[in-house]
């Protein structure tokens, strides 16, 4: 449960009162709910109001009727800016819900036009639902509907428009097909999206009103707002809103039918204030405007909508805790579609056979003769090592441990004279690194087996390396010049161990040479042999570069801080993409979904930031809140002849948008490539 501020008393706000009131000049017996629109330069504004039995009214910004639409029972609408077609056209659209036929409908707005909506589209809602919102993903400019009934249903769809049509975007058999779906409890009454956070409200009438994520991709645990009498400051709510401001603040604005208009800060979310206007009865209906509100007044003989301006919230210290100027609000058309890179997931691996947090981090294993037989290999941190085939098909898993990160070396000499492939990896529940030999016979069904730790530093209980850091926690390898590998481990604290391997007749020894610090959490790592370079993900602060030599400073060197945009916390995975011409580092800023480049030929210049989405003709979804990373610049056959972008994705769905095990999104490198030109 949040905590919110100590309400103040309600301010009774006289409605003749307000400078420039506008009012609708049209009443319906009924007035369900409204939206609004305005045009780009802001010199045209609508007001699109649902009326049950009679239908659909659009009213301009002076109030004047200028279109009425004769439907069956209607209720619920919202409006969107910059749906895309496939062939870049743009539009902006208005969605109902159609009750009798349990539906959606959708209209393209033209207010050059004397009918300035016109339908485009209707499929079934496969609820009866009582109330729309709309929400846009604001990186790759998809728009989804989602819809509720007072049963507590609440579906949600992903719209497509083919230039002449909207539909959706995922069907069965002709029929639409939601990408969400839940009951949620009681009656539901209203929702709106905060497009900017992500975030949808769904209002259960008389409990409280919800946050989910907006976006199937990134779904978060539903929170609480607020909630009703005595614990929280709500009764009834009937109708749910969002006001923009400059900087990312703003109001949450909630029309509560027994205790009037309450505002929320749109960051904190907490409660800010309350008030009433002089004759309105019942506070019902709130829709934000590009100036003020317009309420809807129902409970007169004939209800009408009226306005109250920003500038009247201000003065009466209603509008936030300190002064805003009212050319600071500014609505969802202004929130434009970042312009962000996106590439498309090629392929995916299987999910994880545990739920919840569980794959974390991949790498390649590169088959030099059959390179279209390499092996992605992938921890499973509930359960053990994964080997999957580049169309993700599980090849291997071993079980037993808590692997967490994981790395690999190739065509490393042994004491004996044969040339090793092995995997090192941190083990969690033992508080070891573990060793794996992976075979260059393709031939078998298991290609990786433990490698078999001797020595003093043999682990009491298992053959690994007995780590002396408190928590490991994130791993990578390196390879100095003459071919000694080493693993390099890291804790919770920020120690950094160096371990120096030796293998002979199968069975591999580990040194400890030297030990590293950074200041508070690392997990990500990765080592530039080329440059004998090792960077170290400080997840909530940076990366750092130390030289990788065993005999080397220890001494960190910045190489980029957490700045809310390149990079924003946390860090997760490091990698590196090297060919004769390119040295690139990339790292997974997890906070906003997004996988930063740098140019380590360019003294570690940032490039360019990417988001990985889906591709619903391949069935393949996004990645989401990343953790593991690994990029490899090798020709891995016709799929992937310039390599390969290998993500761990927290949010994993079906090709039919249901929740799965996490697992690895596989990015074309050629995807990748052309976006960084």
């Amino acid at each position: 449960m949040k905590y919110f501020k100590m309400s103040l008393l309600a301010i009774a706000v006289t409605a003749s009162s307000f400078s420039h009131a506008t009012v609708t000049d049209t009443s319906y017996e009924d007035i369900a709910d409204s939206a609004h629109w305005q045009s780009a330069n802001g010199d045209q504004a609508l007001l699109i109001s649902t009326l049950e039995e009679d239908g659909i009214a659009v009213f301009n910004a002076q109030g004047k009727q200028i279109q009425h639409i004769q439907s069956n029972e209607v209720a619920g609408v919202d409006v969107r800016y910059g749906m895309t077609a496939s062939n870049g056209e743009k539009i902006d659209i208005a969605a109902v819900a159609l009750v009798d036929e349990s539906a959606f409908a959708f209209y393209q707005i033209d207010a050059k036009s004397d009918m300035p909506l016109r339908k485009i589209g209707e499929f079934s809602a496969t609820i009866k639902a009582e109330g729309v919102c709309l929400a846009k993903n604001l990186t790759t400019g998809d728009i989804y509907i989602n819809g509720f009934s007072d049963e507590g249903d609440w579906v949600q769809f992903k719209l497509n428009y083919d230039g002449q049509k909207i539909s959706s975007a995922l069907e069965s058999k002709g029929e639409a097909l939601p990408v969400r779906t839940t009951q949620v409890g009681g009656k539901l009454s209203a929702c709106v999206v905060d497009d900017e956070s992500a975030t949808l409200y769904l209002a259960e009438q008389n409990v409280g009103i919800w946050e989910y994520g907006s976006d199937p991709e990134n779904v978060k645990d539903r929170t609480l707002l607020d909630v009703a009498k005595p614990i929280g400051h709500l009764n009834e709510v009937e109708s749910i809103d969002i006001a923009y401001q400059k900087e990312g603040e703003g109001l949450i604005i909630v029309a509560d039918e027994q205790q009037g208009f309450l505002l929320y800060d749109r960051n904190s979310k907490a409660f800010i204030n309350q008030f009433d206007v002089d004759g309105v009865e019942e506070a019902k209906l709130v829709t934000v405007s590009d100036t003020g509100l317009w309420i809807g007044n129902t409970e007169l003989d004939e209800p009408i909508y009226q306005t109250l301006s920003f500038e009247e919230l201000s003065r009466l210290g209603l509008a936030n805790t300190h002064d805003k100027r009212s050319d600071q609000w500014i609505n969802n058309a202004h929130l434009k579609t970042s312009d962000l890179k996106l590439v498309k997931a090629a392929g995916e691996t299987q999910q994880v056979d545990k739920s919840g947090d569980a794959a974390d981090d991949p790498a390649l294993w590169y088959n030099a003769d059959k390179p279209s037989e390499s092996l992605i290999i992938a921890t499973n941190k509930k359960g053990g090592l994964l080997a999957y085939d580049l169309h993700g098909n599980e090849v291997q898993y071993i079980k037993g441990n808590e692997v967490n990160n994981v790395d690999i070396r190739q065509n490393i000499k042994g004491e004996d004279g044969h040339l090793y492939d092995i995997a090192a990896a941190s083990n969690r529940e033992l508080n070891t690194i573990a060793l794996y030999a992976i075979s260059k016979d393709t031939n078998t069904d298991k290609p990786m087996r433990v490698l078999d730790v001797v020595g003093q530093h043999r682990h009491a209980k298992a053959p690994e390396l007995a780590s002396g850091v408190e928590k490991i926690y994130g791993l990578c390898m390196g390879q100095s010049p003459d071919g000694v590998p080493y693993v390099f481990i890291n804790s919770k604290k920020g120690e950094i161990e160096q371990w120096k391997i030796s293998i002979n007749e199968a069975k591999a020894t580990g040194t400890l040479v030297r030990t590293l610090q950074v200041d508070s959490q690392p997990e990500g790592c990765v080592v530039d042999d080329k440059t004998q370079t090792l960077y170290v993900g400080e997840e909530d602060a940076a990366i750092w570069a130390f030289d990788a030599n065993e005999k080397g400073s220890t001494e960190a060197r910045l190489f980029a801080s957490v700045d809310g945009d390149h990079l924003v916390d946390d860090i997760e995975g490091l990698t590196i993409y090297q060919t004769e011409t390119q040295n690139l580092l990339l790292a997974s800023s997890q906070g906003n979904n997004t996988y930063a480049v740098f140019d380590l030929d360019n003294k570690g210049a940032f490039v360019s930031n990417f988001a990985i989405i889906g591709d619903d003709s391949k069935g393949v979804d996004g990645a989401s809140d990343t953790d593991g990373i690994h990029a490899a610049a090798f020709n891995l056959g016709e799929a992937y002849p310039q390599g390969v972008f290998i993500a761990q994705d927290w949010y994993n769905l079906s090709d039919k948008y249901q929740p799965l095990n996490q697992n690895f999104k596989i990015v074309d490198w050629r995807e990748i490539q052309t976006i960084l030109k």
